[in-house]
């Protein structure tokens, strides 16, 4: 993932990041308010700030980011991420 999707312009900004396969990440994380711009049509989920659930998936040369979901605070964010990431560890039998 290029470093202008993530916003990072303040210490305060938390990045959580984690590979879920080869070929897919897992970020959550503020977006820039360009790459938020390239991926909502329609302003459904009340603006570009706040914490974004981020799935990177990399298949061939191009990578795909695409929002899973929003949180208000770091706090709510890493809910979401332990979420994710506890499902993504359940591999049905």
């Amino acid at each position: 993932m290029s470093g202008d999707i993530l916003e990072a312009s303040d210490m305060d900004d938390m990045i959580l990041k984690t590979e879920i396969d080869c070929q897919t990440t897992l970020y959550v994380s503020p977006i820039a308010p360009e790459t938020y711009a390239e991926q909502i049509e329609d302003d459904n989920l009340g603006g570009g700030s706040g914490y974004f659930a981020l799935r990177e998936s990399r298949r061939g040369l191009k990578g795909h980011l695409e929002i899973l979901a929003k949180a208000p605070s770091f706090e709510a964010a890493g809910e979401l991420f332990d979420m994710f990431v506890s499902a993504g560890r359940r591999v049905p039998a």
